[in-house]
C-alpha cells in the first residue's frame, strides 16, 4: 500500500489524538519526556563510554552563559533534525513535501490531507528516535572531545522529543495491518476498516 489522498471507502475514523485540544495529554507527554530523557541519558552515557574508551569526563567548559548557549544550540539543532527526519520519510513515501510547524510545547512535520498505511507511518514516527540515535552513535568515535558534551545533550533531547512519537506508535502498532493514519501536525487520525 502507498500513501493516498483519498481514504478507501471501506475505512472510517476509529480514533484521534489532538495535542492542541487535549492539553492534559500534551502536558503528560512533556512530563514523561523529561523522565524519558533521563532514562535515555543513562544509556547514552554508557554508549559514549564504550565508544570512547579514551574519554574520562565530558563536560561543557566555561561559565553558565556558555553552558546555557551550548544547551540552547543543542536544543534547536535536535528539534530541527528530529522534524527533518520525520519530514524526509513523509517525502520518501508520498513523493510530496511535508508541512513543518511549531505548537505549544511541540514542533511537527506533517502531511495533512494524506493517509499513510500503518507500517509506513511507524517508520515515519520512529525515524528520529531510531535513525538519529544510530547515526549519532556512529559519529561519536570520530568527534573531537570538545563537541562530545553538546552532542550528548542534543542526542538526549532528540530522544526526549520522541516521547509523543513513541506514544502514538505504540497505539498504532496495536492496530490491524490495514489501518490508515492521517497526520495533522498537532495530532493524528487513525482509520479502520468498517
Amino acid at each position: 500500500m502507498n500513501p493516498t489522498q483519498t481514504l478507501p471507502e471501506t475505512h472510517s475514523l476509529a480514533w484521534e489524538v489532538s495535542l492542541k485540544r487535549n492539553t492534559r495529554l500534551n502536558i503528560l507527554l512533556q512530563v514523561a519526556g523529561v523522565f524519558w530523557v533521563g532514562i535515555v541519558s543513562l544509556f547514552l552515557w554508557w554508549a559514549f563510554q564504550v565508544l570512547r574508551p579514551d574519554l574520562r569526563d565530558i563536560r561543557l567548559s566555561g561559565d553558565i552563559l556558555t553552558t546555557l548557549g551550548w544547551f540552547l544550540l543543542a536544543l534547536v539543532i535536535s528539534i530541527s533534525l528530529h522534524e527533518l527526519a520525520h519530514g524526509a520519510f513523509f517525502w520518501w513515501f508520498a513523493k510530496h513535501p511535508p508541512k513543518f510547524g511549531i505548537g505549544p510545547g511541540y514542533a511537527y512535520a506533517a502531511m495533512p490531507g494524506w493517509y499513510f498505511p500503518k507500517r509506513q507511518y511507524l517508520v515515519i514516527g520512529l525515524a528520529p528516535l531510531v535513525g538519529l540515535t544510530a547515526l549519532g552513535l556512529i559519529l561519536v568515535p570520530f568527534l573531537p572531545v570538545w563537541l562530545l558534551a553538546p552532542f550528548f545533550v542534543g542526542m538526549a533531547l532528540n530522544a526526549g522529543g520522541a516521547i509523543g512519537d513513541i506514544y502514538i506508535c505504540i497505539r498504532i502498532a496495536r492496530e490491524a495491518e490495514d489501518v490508515w493514519v492521517k497526520d495533522l501536525g498537532d495530532g493524528m487520525e487513525v482509520y479502520r476498516r468498517m
